[in-house]
């Protein structure tokens, strides 16, 4: 008899896992007694409750996920016109030099260029210091949003926790001389 025989062909349509089956007992065996309990309508509020609540963060994670994308592709663009602007600036001194030189002595055209450059400049400098302060302001505003998603996460995890800590059932066997108190049954 060859090895091949020893085992089962699987086609390749077929998928197969192998899964521990203690914890799926556990499982089970957890869901028995929450079934078996007075108390299992609490539970399900409980636990309506709680998938609300990884419900709406999941939402706001999403909602967050979207404005820094939109958040990203707006700061490129505004990256890319920044640029274009910096190339026309930088052709328009150019051409404002050359026709300096052409037209008129240095000294008028040193007066006429910066007659000319300087309240661009200032509106360049203005509209930079508007670009910073808002770019400030977003960076705050998005460290708000990721603190309160950490703590909202926090919070989630806490409550959780705190309700398996004072839940009704044993999260270990009971031993023969323990028995535990299901409502006074």
């Amino acid at each position: 008899m060859s090895k091949k025989d020893d085992y089962e062909q699987i086609g390749e349509e077929e998928d197969y896992e192998v899964v521990p089956l203690t914890p799926i007992r556990r499982l089970e065996k957890r869901m028995g007694q929450m079934e078996s309990s007075k108390s299992f309508s609490n539970l399900e509020r409980m636990m309506d409750k709680i998938l609300d609540m990884v419900e709406l963060n999941q939402r706001i994670v999403d909602e967050m996920v979207k404005a820094n994308t939109s958040l990203r592709g707006d700061l490129a663009t505004l990256i890319g016109k920044m640029d274009s602007l910096q190339s026309k600036l930088t052709s328009f001194v150019d051409i404002v030099e050359e026709a300096g030189k052409e037209d008129v002595n240095e000294s008028e055209a040193v007066t006429a260029l910066k007659g000319m450059v300087s309240p661009l400049v200032k509106s360049i400098t203005d509209s930079n210091e508007k670009m910073l302060r808002s770019n400030e302001s977003i960076a705050e505003n998005l460290a708000t949003i990721d603190k309160r998603l950490k703590r909202s996460g926090t919070a989630s995890s806490m409550a959780v926790s705190s309700q398996q800590t004072s839940s009704p059932f044993p999260t270990q066997q009971a031993t023969p001389q323990q028995k535990p108190n299901y409502g006074g049954m």
